[in-house]
């Protein structure tokens, strides 16, 4: 079975890393999962705003999880493909854990 080609990016706000994503999407023909917009979704779902949300996921780890979830989710359907995300180290090593056939496995 052929492993999967995913490419996580990751950094603080406004670090560049949507521009560095696009760059690669586009020079790959990559799909993206884009981690903010679920994160959005989420502190929306909690009357936060996304501020006020990030404050709130530090002391709420189960949020982080979620999100692992969500990317883990996007993964099982699609072969190619960047995360774009502001993740720690940890969370990212776990999705990339969690993936079927991931040489992280």
């Amino acid at each position: 079975m052929e492993k999967k080609k995913i490419i996580s990016i990751t950094g603080e706000l406004a670090s560049g890393k949507t521009v560095i994503t696009k760059l690669i999407t586009e020079k790959l023909n990559y799909g993206i999962y884009k981690n903010g917009e679920y994160f959005r979704k989420l502190a929306k779902e909690h009357n936060m705003d996304v501020t006020s949300f990030n404050k709130y996921v530090e002391k709420h780890p189960e949020i982080d999880q979620a999100i692992e979830r969500s990317a883990s989710e996007y993964a099982k359907t699609h072969e190619e493909f960047v995360i774009d995300a502001r993740l720690r180290m940890v969370c990212s090593t776990r999705i990339l854990q969690s993936i079927p056939n991931s040489k992280y496995r």
